[in-house]
């Protein structure tokens, strides 16, 4: 399998890769991800051998790299998690007999092909991929599993918090942390410090909630300036522990709560509720994938291809507005 982009859209695909070893139990899963995901495609069950490699990202896929390392690997099918073109342009040079992907008008490179459908997930997408190859009994909730020392690790950090007694446990990431560049400027889809305050705030005062502050290094800023105004009991984690041990602590909370961020499918493969913010990009098809998952959409979501708006659309979002979407999740 190729998937381009980062952390996010390897996640995504997880429900697609979960199915194909269902229906192929014996068969051998390679995952050919970014090098920035390379840390987390090593926590995915179904696959056997990831392989890093550069220049996956948006709509580029590295071709010519991506080419001497399909070629390489000598595969009897692989599936594009990718609507580029120079995907499936590599996949159909290096000889591999079944190749399936999201086809427009590179739809002859490819022996199977599906279309995304309005309001679709991009992890519903992909997953209808398994029904080209025949696989019709689909396993569609996500999958992360950051190891028992990392679950260790989360445990320790919950307990020095002194949030795990029992509360209602809401995590919050105010920033865009471990998303890619690629996906546009980070002050295009990230909400006001100040608002995130107050939204927590409101949890403790209406539901009791012990609030933890979550999110890379990059999130240091927005976190400090959410603090300023915050008054709810909260613990701030942004920068503070890796990635596995943050998924354990993820698995851990009753939600989280973020804006276009890869965190929202992290949560998701850990279990855990979320509630997305998004303004200038498609929350229905960047958002968690699932049932238990809601997104609060500030405007129209752009089509696909389109590029993002400014910061104006987040400005949209209001408190009241998170607030119901979370407390109907509780």
């Amino acid at each position: 399998m190729v998937v381009n982009g980062g952390m996010a859209e390897t996640l995504q695909s997880t429900p697609l890769l979960r199915t194909l070893r269902a229906g192929y139990p014996t068969a051998r899963i390679a995952l050919v991800c970014p090098t920035t995901a390379v840390d987390l495609a090593d926590g995915i069950p179904p696959v056997d051998k990831v392989i890093p490699l550069a220049g996956l990202r948006g709509r580029r896929t590295g071709g010519f790299r991506l080419w001497a390392t399909l070629r390489g690997l000598r595969l009897d099918a692989v599936f594009l998690c990718t609507s580029g073109a120079s995907a499936a342009t590599a996949a159909y040079f290096a000889g591999i007999p079944q190749r399936s992907g999201v086809g427009g008008g590179i739809g002859l490179l490819l022996t199977g092909r599906v279309k995304p459908r309005r309001g679709e997930n991009q992890a519903e997408t992909w997953l209808r991929l398994a029904e080209v190859a025949g696989v019709h009994q689909q396993l569609h909730s996500p999958v992360f599993e950051p190891g028992p020392e990392a679950r260790r690790r989360a445990e320790q950090v919950l307990h020095g918090t002194g949030l795990g007694d029992g509360r209602l446990l809401v995590a919050i990431a105010p920033g865009a942390g471990y998303a890619e560049t690629h996906t546009g400027a980070a002050g295009a889809t990230v909400w006001d410090p100040e608002r995130w305050a107050h939204l927590a705030n409101q949890l403790a005062q209406r539901h009791g909630a012990g609030i933890l502050v979550v999110g890379s290094a990059h999130d240091r800023s927005a976190a400090e300036h959410m603090k300023m105004d915050l008054r709810a009991d909260a613990t701030d984690l942004v920068g503070e522990i890796d990635l596995s041990t943050l998924a354990g602590v993820l698995s851990r909370c009753d939600l989280l709560v973020g804006s276009d961020t890869p965190l929202l499918q992290l949560a998701a493969a850990m279990g855990t509720p979320t509630v997305g913010l998004f303004g200038p990009t498609d929350g229905a098809r960047g958002g968690a994938y699932g049932p238990a998952h809601r997104v609060v959409q500030a405007l129209a979501p752009p089509r696909f291809e389109d590029g993002l708006a400014t910061t104006a659309a987040m400005e949209q979002i209001r408190v009241e507005d998170v607030l119901a979407g979370i407390e109907a999740t509780l």
